[in-house]
């Protein structure tokens, strides 16, 4: 059984946002799942798209 996690709406948005009109398909998903992730991690919405920036450059 998985504990329930809130994530603020407010980071959520900041997300999809920050990833809109920047990525393919494909490269925008795993970008959000790895932002979903870190926000599950308890980081702010900046420091999620900041360390999932930081995987994708590192994938490429």
């Amino acid at each position: 059984m998985h504990p329930e996690i809130f994530i603020p709406a407010e980071s959520i948005e900041y997300v999809l946002e920050m990833s809109t009109n920047v990525f393919n398909n494909g490269d925008e998903l795993s970008f959000l799942k790895s932002c979903l992730y870190y926000l599950k991690e308890g980081m702010t919405g900046e420091q999620a798209v900041e360390l999932a920036m930081v995987d994708y450059l590192v994938n490429i």
